[in-house]
């Protein structure tokens, strides 16, 4: 089976287009329903990947004896609610988190004395560690998937007119597989408001 689905840059083409539609409405480091949504639906439309949105808790070593977490920590186990949970993209073979670059700015107000580098999440299944206990290299990944949810939480997104928006701001921004991206693109709103939108410098440099 092969290492990555996707090779660093077309990793970095989608991280981009995202983080580029969405930085305008808060902190991208807080968004990872929108990376996890729009990520499948472009794997799925643009790469005829089976790849759906999936929340739940996720944790990974960062460095020896470092481990970040995804979750309320609740006197050792690892507790979920639509305010602690994370949400990543799953094919068959593969977990894809597009949001991974920005894991420093999720983390920053927690743990402001570990510096996470900017990397691609991109692993296979069978790579996942046995238990939370396992995480001992950096890499080492611990997923807690949750279908419930996973359910309430894709449903509230779709629930909300901006964030269907994004859904085809990012497709069409996207343009064809084999095109080369624009690094701009202007949208209007309602209100007649026109903006630029333009792809962040924020790219992986590298795998976990």
């Amino acid at each position: 089976m092969s290492k990555f689905l996707l090779p660093l840059s077309e990793f970095n083409r989608l991280h981009q287009v995202i983080h580029g539609a969405i930085r305008a409405e808060g902190n991208p480091g807080r968004a990872c329903t929108l990376f996890a949504c729009i990520g499948a639906l472009i794997l799925n439309k643009h790469y005829g990947m089976k790849a759906r949105a999936v929340a739940g808790g996720f944790a990974m070593c960062v460095e020896p004896g470092k481990n970040l977490f995804f979750g309320r920590d609740a006197g050792g186990r690892i507790e979920l609610d639509t305010d602690a949970f994370h949400m990543w993209i799953q094919t068959p073979t593969h977990i894809i988190d597009f949001m991974s670059p920005l894991f420093h700015e999720a983390f920053e107000e927690v743990q402001s004395d570990v510096i996470i580098p900017r990397k691609m999440f991109q692993k296979r299944h069978d790579d996942e560690v046995p238990s939370l206990d396992d995480l001992n290299r950096p890499g080492d990944f611990y997923v807690m998937p949750d279908t419930d949810l996973t359910e309430r939480l894709i449903d509230s997104i779709l629930e909300r007119d901006i964030n269907r928006d994004f859904f085809h701001i990012v497709d069409q921004w996207f343009g064809k597989r084999r095109s080369k991206q624009r690094p701009n693109m202007t949208i209007g709103s309602n209100d007649g408001i026109i903006r630029e939108l333009s792809l962040p410098e924020t790219v992986a440099r590298g795998a976990w």
